[in-house]
């Protein structure tokens, strides 16, 4: 299927919506009722009510039971095996909105393929001392996030592991601890490798933050260069039993560019525990690309989340996959995905997984539900019997 039927065939998606199903009629509900409410709200206080709710749903086992009975994954065409780890589904929560693994007993069973908390480092964080620290980007259906990676700590987050047994596979996101000051490689590579150990055996895979556009220094990443990957990668290598590992980076210049693209696949070469990447591509163009207002987003700090970050992804999507190993590793598409078309392109252009976040902001809970159902309809007019069939055919 070329890319222009693709479009062709998302336009028809698009336009019928299926909205007489039972997930279009949770997001009607969602946009009509929920979502005023929460945005009548300060986003953070929204954002940690939430959390607050899916915990308590969480404890309430009927509850569980009938999310599950609901949302969850049916179709066997959406099933694949990742680096090893058999996903129900290609579609996962991203790390961001679960930072405390608070909420992994609502949200896997929301219809996620995997859930990814965090980011967590080893010591405690209070993130970012000011205020506000997240802003809608409402007339872009994105948000301007400026965190800087509040979290429990990894003593305690997997101490709350401990006690999770959930029907999907979990990912757990480590990033180096905020405080404040920037760290050095050296000191944030130590840090990093003492807080894998605590996930060994509780995490499917872990991935390592190495350019969180919110921390104090500004995005620039303490790991942008080749050296600095294999001195952190070193470090993980001493925790013996490394579930898979994989690197969400922002490729240092043009993340299109083999120049940038192969030094950073050979430092990772001699490390087999790590199995892919992330690729955390930045809105370098704000004022250019965004229908919110200049002055709007003078106000605010932070990286920018939403779908002016999907076209730009995919491009760099489709150029790493045509410079991997696809025997050692394999991509996960993040950035823009709002629906089960965009979730399809992200794939044929390369990317085995997708994750999603900013999206259930502005549409809700019953998107999953609503993207799981739409792919099985995409796979069908390509003519393919499984997801895993869809990946990269865009790409080469």
């Amino acid at each position: 299927m070329t890319e222009r039927n693709l479009s062709a065939a998302a336009d028809v998606l698009i336009r019928r919506r299926f909205c007489a199903n039972d997930a279009g009629s949770h997001m009607a509900f969602y946009r009509r009722v929920v979502r005023p409410v929460l945005f009548s709200f300060d986003a953070e206080l929204s954002h940690r009510a939430t959390v607050t709710l899916c915990e308590t749903i969480g404890r309430v086992a009927l509850a569980n039971g009938a999310l599950e009975a609901h949302f969850g994954i049916k179709d066997p065409r959406l099933r694949t095996t990742v680096a090893g780890i058999k996903f129900p589904g290609p579609v996962g929560l991203a790390a961001g909105f679960d930072k405390n693994a608070q909420a992994i007993q609502t949200t896997s069973r929301l219809g996620f393929g995997f859930v990814e908390v965090g980011s967590v480092s080893e010591h405690p964080s209070t993130g970012n001392p000011e205020r506000p620290r997240i802003w809608r980007l409402e007339a872009d259906e994105g948000l301007r996030i400026h965190y800087g990676c509040p979290n429990d700590g990894a003593a305690i987050v997997s101490a709350r592991l401990h006690s999770s047994k959930l029907g999907v596979p979990l990912g757990v996101n480590l990033v180096e601890t905020n405080t404040g000051v920037m760290a050095s490689a050296e000191h944030a590579a130590e840090e990093i490798g003492m807080a894998i150990g605590r996930f060994i055996g509780l995490a499917d895979y872990i991935v390592l933050n190495l350019s969180c556009p919110n921390m104090p220094r500004g995005g620039c990443g303490l790991f942008d260069d080749p050296d600095s990957i294999r001195l952190l990668l070193r470090s993980c290598a001493q925790t013996t039993v490394l579930p898979p590992i994989f690197l969400k980076i922002t490729p240092p210049g043009d993340p299109e560019d083999s120049r940038v693209i192969d030094p950073i696949l050979d430092a990772v070469d001699p490390f087999s525990f790590v199995k892919g990447f992330i690729l955390n591509i930045p809105n370098r163009d704000p004022y250019g690309t965004l229908r919110t207002p200049a002055k709007e987003l003078d106000r605010m700090r932070g990286g920018i989340t939403g779908p002016s970050l999907r076209r730009p992804t995919n491009a760099a999507i489709r150029n790493w996959y045509a410079r991997i190993d696809r025997t050692r590793h394999l991509l996960i598409g993040c950035g823009g995905i709002t629906s089960a078309a965009d979730a399809y392109e992200t794939i044929r252009r390369g990317a085995s997984l997708v994750q999603l976040y900013t999206a259930l902001v502005y549409q809700g809970p019953g998107l999953v539900k609503q993207i799981n159902d739409d792919l099985g309809r995409l796979l069908e007019c390509d003519g393919l019997h499984t997801i895993s069939e869809a990946v990269g055919v865009d790409a080469l």
